[in-house]
């Protein structure tokens, strides 16, 4: 169900290590995805499918699906006996994504597929309004749209320019992106990463230490 998959998207968002990109614009072998010094490694499995899940909410599931049966079948329509074994590319998918949506979305795979770091979402406040801003770590544009919920009310900020603000006053609960729909940068990921490789390392000497005669 639905709680499963967004706990299993969670768990593979707190292993994602951001420190190369998924597509790194050149061919790799298989130990060169998993080279530390240069490859992506477990993140083309866990950053993978938390970008698949962000393209769908962003461009909507009959586009999301459209889009993956042409990748891997070579049309929207696959039937036995009605295609062939296929070889695609990174740029063959956004070109399939951009005549599904008629729209392109080479913005998205810039900042998903071809950086490491996340894109982060600024919140601030403006009297009575919530001012959410995007960053991204090349700078480029990133006009993800951003649900905000105030109060009982679930309302969709276009982001079209990178920014957009919405009256919040103080009295209501305020939640960013209350469905997590969104792949980006959470600090709070990045702390427990932090303790988890200082709790594994303290449990590693440990353990050599009472191998120790």
């Amino acid at each position: 169900g639905d709680m499963e998959y967004m706990a299993r998207l969670n768990a593979q968002r707190a292993t994602t290590v951001n420190r190369f990109p998924v597509v790194a614009g050149r061919v790799m072998s298989e130990d060169d995805v998993y080279k530390p010094a240069g490859g992506p490694a477990g993140d083309i499995y866990s950053k993978g499918s938390n970008i698949m899940h962000t393209l769908r909410a962003t461009i909507g599931d009959e586009a999301f699906f459209r889009s993956v049966r042409t990748l891997v079948y070579g049309r929207p329509d696959p039937k036995p006996g009605n295609f062939q074994p296929r070889y695609a590319t990174t740029k063959d998918f956004i070109r399939i994504v951009n005549a599904a949506t008629g729209k392109d979305y080479q913005w998205f795979f810039d900042a998903y597929f071809y950086q490491a770091k996340l894109p982060e979402l600024l919140q601030t406040r403006d009297g009575d309004d919530l001012v959410l801003s995007w960053k991204t770590p090349s700078g480029k544009p990133f006009p993800m749209p951003v649900e905000v919920k105030v109060g009982d009310k679930l309302v969709t900020l276009p982001m079209a320019d990178g920014a957009g603000r919405i009256k919040v006053g103080d009295t209501v609960p305020v939640i960013v992106d209350p469905a997590s729909k969104i792949l980006r940068r959470q600090p709070y990921l990045e702390e427990y990463q932090a303790w988890k490789k200082v709790t594994d390392d303290a449990a590693k000497a440990a353990a050599e230490a009472a191998k120790k005669p």
